[in-house]
């Protein structure tokens, strides 16, 4: 059930994403919100259901992204991880860490994408990574207690097996 909800959650993110964000960009800049609830999702839980949500939402951004498959995969289960660390030592009722660490982790997916794109030689924008990154992390501050909320909720929480 967990996992569904994830999934359907990704989904439905993604084409968020795709329709209706593209209308609030700001110079052609918009924030990822499917990039925000994988990195807050991190944050609060563990290892294993990081990548696995960082590795689902990578392959759904990858199908959108055509030209190149993995890229996004890649990133996003690394920073996921990354996310996981942060996660692990900060208080995850406050808002201030979650929401600078999306800050940094956003930027970092953006020069991580730029530095493979630009291995294989494809041409992209550097500077995108600052104005996406800003503007993630000011949609991120009013979406963080939503999505903590969310994974207190007893269907969210992860069952212990012995």
């Amino acid at each position: 059930m967990r996992r569904l909800i994830m999934i359907l959650i990704c989904v439905f993110l993604l084409i968020i994403d795709n329709t209706l964000l593209p209308f609030f960009a700001v110079k052609d800049y918009y924030p990822s919100s499917l990039f925000i609830f994988i990195i807050f999702f991190s944050i609060n839980t563990d290892y294993w259901d990081a990548i696995e949500i960082g590795v689902i939402s990578g392959i759904l951004q990858d199908l959108y992204f055509c030209q190149v498959f993995g890229i996004n995969s890649l990133t996003n289960m690394l920073l996921c991880l990354l996310a996981v660390l942060i996660g692990e030592n900060i208080f995850k009722e406050k808002l201030v860490i979650p929401v600078f660490s999306l800050f940094g982790l956003s930027a970092l997916k953006g020069v991580l994408v730029f530095g493979l794109l630009y291995i294989i030689g494809m041409k992209t924008d550097i500077y995108s990574v600052a104005f996406t990154s800003l503007y993630t992390m000011a949609l991120g501050i009013f979406l963080y207690k939503s999505v903590y909320r969310l994974l207190q909720k007893p269907f969210m929480k992860k069952q212990w097996k012995f």
